[in-house]
């Protein structure tokens, strides 16, 4: 059975349930009203025959008085009591028609038995009157036989009589109510612990039912989750309990068979991917390997031919500088190529001399011979060897650093030469010095460089726009050699963009550089 059925008709019992009790509530209260209305009326009734049976005792003595002393207020009083026996006579008449409307037909024997008392009022009224006729008080033995005999027989005996059945009957109609309310109370009491223990037994089986049927298939159902999370698949879920929880069991199981099968296939791939990747992997690190290798000899062969090239350079430099000074017979256009030689021979070395620092520290074989030194003298000294106007400005006091001073000169001359070539006319030089490293930049005011130029400029050969467009000489290995040489001492360069628009280029040098290790293995021969 569906859990919705199943407490459908829990709900549908219980409503019942407090129907019944909401029903027995409101009848209870509506029999007691309808008690508390006919035992008022009976008492009202009650009271009403006492009154009449008083006003009927004071008429008739009030009449035995005329007949005894006569009568001295010529009737008043005797027609005042008549008056209020008739008022009493038609409110018990109105309270015996409520008692026939509300308990039926049994009332009209109280209706009779008073039309019979108060037809035996009239007589009794009647006798009297002729008695009292005259007015007079009675003066013959005959008249007072007349008179004891109506006292004696219509009033205390036959009047009487009827008076006390009323009351009575009023009486017996109070304890029938009574004892009908109390019955009553009794059935519905007994029917209230009937309907109370019913309601107590269904909701200890809709306890015990949503126990079996919602309970401890939702308790099943997180065990059988905690086994899917942890990918136990070897039990299947059994969840009991009502129809919807058995189908829900049924689609966990179908799930669980799934997800066997799948980690069933996914272990299967993971050991045919892992065995993929590794063969991959070994395969890339071949490559990696290969490259490094072909890397390693890419920079030793630069290395190598980048110092092998300058005997040859160098041999050409000094025999046309020889020739140039020693021959005072050479024809102009002679003298113009042996100078276009020796120039050429500068340059290119210069050129080689850049690419065997580059390759030198690229090879972990950049030698520094670092010595403790003014940073302001490194400056002063690149600037006096610039030809050219350099503002240069820098702390009072020395700025120590344990450098290579000739390498940290050249980096700071090819900056400025960089400067002058590419620049504005305005150059600048700045030392400045902080907490945890030193710092030495050169500015200019010239066009500066794009941000892609920037993330390009440290490549070997990059020429920026502003040089290779405007055709001016260089070999694009300035920036290059700089960063070499200024990471080489564990410092770092960097390229910003000054206020004036143009070029900022900074080196910042730790106070404190790491000591780093250079291979035992090497293939470079000294310069």
């Amino acid at each position: 059975m569906r859990s919705t059925t199943l407490f459908g008709i829990y709900a549908a019992v219980i409503i019942a349930l407090l129907g019944g009790l909401g029903g027995i509530t409101l009848f209870s209260l509506e029999k007691t009203r309808w008690w508390d209305a006919r035992t008022q009326l009976a008492q009202a009734s009650y009271g009403l025959h006492l009154k009449l049976e008083a006003n009927i005792y004071r008429l008739f003595k009030q009449h035995g008085d005329a007949l005894l002393i006569g009568d001295r207020d010529g009737g008043e009083e005797e027609d005042s009591l008549r008056d209020a026996i008739a008022q009493n006579l038609v409110d018990i008449r109105k309270i015996i028609a409520s008692e026939i409307q509300m308990a039926g037909d049994e009332e009209i024997e109280e209706l009779e038995l008073l039309e019979s008392i108060e037809a035996d009022i009239r007589s009794v009224n009647a006798a009297m009157a002729t008695l009292t006729a005259s007015g007079d008080p009675i003066d013959s033995f005959i008249q007072i036989e007349r008179l004891a005999a109506l006292l004696d027989g219509d009033i205390d005996v036959e009047l009487d009589r009827k008076i006390n059945a009323a009351l009575e009957e009023e009486l017996e109609e109070v304890e029938e109510v009574l004892a009908e309310a109390t019955a009553f109370r009794a059935r519905n009491e007994t029917l209230v612990y009937i309907l109370l223990i019913a309601a107590g037994a269904v909701l200890i089986v809709g306890l015990l039912s949503f126990d079996g049927q919602i309970r401890q298939p939702i308790i099943r159902l997180q065990n059988g989750l905690d086994r899917l999370r942890s990918a136990d698949y070897s039990a299947p879920v059994n969840l009991g309990g009502s129809k919807e929880f058995r189908d829900l069991g049924l689609v966990l199981n179908g799930m669980t068979e799934g997800l066997a099968a799948r980690e069933v296939s996914r272990a299967e791939q993971r050991k045919h991917l892992e065995t993929t990747v590794a063969t991959r992997t070994e395969e890339l690190q071949k490559l990696i390997d290969k490259l490094e290798a072909g890397e390693e000899q890419r920079k030793r062969l630069m290395a190598d031919i980048s110092h092998e090239l300058r005997t040859p350079l160098a041999i050409i430099l000094g025999e046309a500088d020889v020739t140039l000074r020693t021959t005072t017979s050479l024809s102009a256009g002679v003298s113009d190529a042996l100078a276009r030689i020796r120039d050429s021979a500068k340059h290119t070395n210069q050129i080689v001399d850049d690419m065997l620092t580059v390759a030198r520290f690229e090879a972990g074989q950049l030698r520094l011979d670092r010595k403790e030194t003014d940073l302001r003298k490194i400056v002063h000294d690149a600037v006096a060897m610039f030809p050219g106007s350099v503002a240069v400005v820098s702390p009072d006091t020395r700025v120590m650093a344990p450098v290579d001073e000739v390498r940290l000169r050249q980096s700071v001359l090819a900056l400025l030469q960089n400067a002058r070539r590419y620049g504005g006319s305005t150059i600048s030089v700045m030392v400045e010095t902080n907490p945890s490293d030193h710092v030495v930049s050169v500015e200019d005011d010239g066009p500066g460089l794009s941000a892609a130029e920037k993330s390009q400029a440290f490549d070997r050969f990059f020429r920026g726009s502003n040089a290779s467009g405007q055709g001016i000489e260089g070999s694009g290995l300035g920036l290059p050699v700089v960063k070499s040489i200024i990471e080489a001492h564990g410092g770092t360069v960097t390229l910003h963009t000054a206020e004036s628009g143009g070029l900022r280029v900074v080196i910042s040098l730790p106070k404190h550089p790491a000591q780093k290790a250079v291979p035992s293995e090497t293939s470079l021969k000294s310069a």
